[in-house]
């Protein structure tokens, strides 16, 4: 088995697949906690015994 320099162990990933795997994990991160955060707003909202 060669070794290829241009990836990545322990994933076996080139560097420019490693970054655009990040940043959907971050994008997906973002938009998680976004939709957590307005869950959150609407049930303090709609929740009266909240108030």
């Amino acid at each position: 088995m060669e070794i290829d320099p241009n990836r990545v162990w322990p994933t076996g990933l080139t560097l420019a697949e490693a970054e655009e795997l990040h940043r959907h994990v971050i994008e997906g991160t973002r938009l998680f906690g976004f939709i957590a955060a307005l869950a959150h707003l609407l049930a303090y909202i709609y929740t009266p015994w909240l108030h």
